[in-house]
């Protein structure tokens, strides 16, 4: 019996049966926690955090299809993407293979419908408020088309809404930054410059109803935003009309001229609003910040922007980030970013003038912003970031971008950036200005694998800093030079001066400094890159010529010297022999340029090699090849140390000399 039910349990049934409990205990049931659906997930958030040494989360997959630039996240992420909504098409095509699906609670995101047809739907006020209200803009112009052909009547309030939509999006479909189901197009989607399309359904819609208040606002509103010059003055035409017939426009319409005006223009429209006690939103002060930018001389433009910022302080609007952003954007003149177009000594001080008073303004802004509760009030207020770190990675200002940085990471700030694009160049500005500012190589290997490639693609510039760094240091760092190399491998980046950088460093590595498993390292990374190098010489198929990578004198022979030091000396002659073979560098089968020359310095240090081995075979090759740029005098030499070293016989002999006999002098 106890063995069955359990000792501790015997002893309790046996002590409540033998001595009754005096006073009766009562269960309570405490009432329950009101939790957010997002509480738990939070709890995890705040528990587990983000492991900085692994690959994004939306990468995770097998080793070698991880992405590491940033043009192979966006590939990978958008395959991704496409093949689902390839899914979704092929269950709305043929729903029939769905059928007999028994899922419970049955989900409508795994039966997609198709959208209405607006040459097969009712033409009836219904459906073109259901396209509407689900912003089928062009749908809806094409039904509302269809309705007017067929006499069918519309109301004139569902004409407004159909107003509404076509102007805000000028008669086009939302473009792809309001995508709401598709990250990969709201992010990765480029929609191009739209201009307003004159006797679309917009113009029809504005000529057929009454030219009220709200009408005209919104016309003038859509103008503005899609405006070139024709538009916009249209757009004040209509403002002028309306208010000489005694009319008023709302607020977005102002907003829309501010912006599109010059600065004292601007500041007309505003008094404007206010004597029509038309109270100003932030969005009619980052249209008068865009208007103040317009100001052609620098001078102007600062004082401008001051009056802007000292007018909402004494109205008690907070600045958002993104009218910062529009600070920002236009402290420094755009024609003096680029350092090739700064020539002059009166460029270049306006540039570190102009600069300095950038960083002084953003000193001022990051003071006010810290410790607050940083909310998105526009679109844009994410700009703010990377380009206030843009800024001080120009000035190289590594303490003001360590603040920018807190401020952006801290659980106050609910602005981010969008992941993979602006977020990725925020992080590799930080990045590249930390690793300039400090010459320890291990808080520059910390940086490194705590961001690449999880947050920052690998790209050129930050693995040549990477590199120079480990050049300049006096001691060198094997774990962080392993990783900035297999990241270029990974990147698809060995060629060109990158891939000549990778041996550079590779040669300068004393061996006798690493360990075991180290050089164990060396020499698996060391075959690795060699037989990558071959491989692309060797795409000689007309499918696959243009990913040939042709090895070059230079490369070979680093990459020989290389071998030699990992004790393959057979591969290594088998690379120089390439030098000496006329086949290899002509004719459509050629893996060789047929230009340049080997290094001097690996070819010295190969030849020397074989001279300590007595390797008469590895010392001729290495003489035959150093003949192709030396002549006789510096030949000799060498040719009479291949004779004390090596056990050379007389036919040998006589060979060797007549050959550095026929070289020129």
């Amino acid at each position: 019996m106890i063995g069955r039910i359990g000792l501790g349990r015997v002893l309790s049934r046996s002590l409540s049966t033998a001595e009754p409990a005096a006073v009766s205990q009562k269960l309570t049931i405490q009432p329950a926690i009101e939790r957010s659906p997002t509480d738990l997930l939070n709890a995890l958030s705040e528990t587990v955090g983000p492991d900085t040494t692994a690959p994004h989360f939306a990468y995770i997959d097998d080793p070698i299809t991880i992405p590491s630039t940033q043009s192979a996240k966006k590939t990978y992420f958008m395959a991704k993407e496409f093949g689902k909504r390839a899914a979704r098409e092929l269950a709305t095509e043929w729903p029939t293979l769905f059928a007999f699906d028994r899922d419970q609670p049955r989900l409508p995101a795994f039966r997609p419908q198709h959208l209405a047809d607006p040459l097969q739907v009712a033409p009836t006020e219904k459906s073109l408020l259901a396209m509407i209200e689900s912003r089928e803009v062009q749908d809806s112009c094409i039904l509302y088309e269809r309705m007017r052909s067929e006499n069918v009547e519309v109301s004139e309030k569902t004409q407004m809404e159909l107003f509404r939509l076509v102007t805000y999006y000028n008669s086009s479909n939302i473009p792809y930054s309001e995508w709401e189901n598709w990250a990969g197009m709201r992010n990765y989607g480029e929609d191009g410059q739209s201009v307003w399309k004159s006797g679309a359904v917009a113009d029809l819609l504005f000529e057929t109803l009454p030219k009220t208040d709200e009408s005209v606002s919104i016309m003038i509103s859509g103008l503005c935003k899609y405006s070139d010059h024709a538009t916009l003055d249209r757009a004040r035409q209509l403002y002028k009309e309306h208010r000489a017939s005694n009319g008023k426009i709302y607020r977005e319409a102002f907003n829309g001229l501010i912006g599109a005006s010059s600065y004292s223009v601007a500041k007309k429209l505003a008094a404007e609003m206010a004597s029509q006690n038309i109270s100003p939103d932030i969005h009619t002060f980052n249209s008068l910040l865009t208007a103040a930018t317009r100001s052609g001389k620098f001078e102007e433009r600062v004082k401008s922007i001051t009056e802007i910022i000292g007018e909402m302080k004494e109205l008690g609007v907070e600045p958002a980030l993104s009218s910062y952003h529009i600070i920002l954007k236009n402290l420094v003149d755009s024609k003096l970013l680029e350092s090739e177009k700064r020539e002059s000594d009166e460029q270049k001080n306006a540039y570190n003038r102009q600069l300095t008073l950038a960083v002084s303004w953003l000193n001022e802004i990051l003071s006010g912003i810290s410790g607050q509760t940083l909310v998105p009030v526009t679109s844009k207020c994410n700009l703010f970031f990377v380009e206030a770190m843009g800024i001080l990675y120009r000035a190289s200002n590594e303490k003001l971008a360590e603040q920018l940085l807190s401020i952006y990471e801290s659980k106050t700030n609910q602005v981010k950036m969008p992941e993979f694009t602006i977020q990725s160049m925020f992080y590799n500005r930080y990045l590249q200005l930390a690793i300039e500012q400090t010459a320890s190589l291990n808080r520059i290997y910390d940086l490194y694998t705590s961001m690449v490639p999880r947050l920052v693609g690998v790209n050129n510039s930050l693995s040549s800093l990477v590199f120079r760094k480990i050049t300049a240091a006096s001691d060198r760092h094997w774990l962080l030079l392993r990783r900035v190399i297999n990241d270029t491998i990974a990147s698809g980046q060995l060629n060109g001066a990158l891939g000549e950088e990778v041996r550079k460093q590779l040669c300068e590595v004393q061996l006798h400094t690493l360990g075991t498993s180290e050089r164990e390292q060396f020499t698996a990374l060391v075959q690795k890159l060699v037989a990558v190098w071959i491989e692309f010489s060797k795409f000689t198929e007309e499918r696959r010529r243009r990913l040939q990578r042709k090895l070059s004198p230079s490369q070979i022979s680093e990459c020989a010297l290389l071998l030699t030091r990992i004790g393959e000396q057979q591969k290594a002659y088998e690379l120089l022999e390439l030098l000496l073979d006329e086949d290899a560098s002509s004719g459509e089968e050629a893996t060789v340029y047929p230009r340049g020359h080997a290094r001097p310095w690996a070819m010295a240090e190969l030849f020397e090699d074989a001279l300590r081995k007595r390797d008469t075979y590895g010392a001729a090759t290495c003489l035959q090849i150093m003949s192709l740029t030396a002549n006789r005098a510096k030949l000799e030499p060498l040719a009479n140390r291949i004779l004390e070293k090596c056990n050379v016989n007389p036919d040998q002999k006589r060979i060797l000399q007549g050959f550095v006999r026929l070289r020129p002098q």
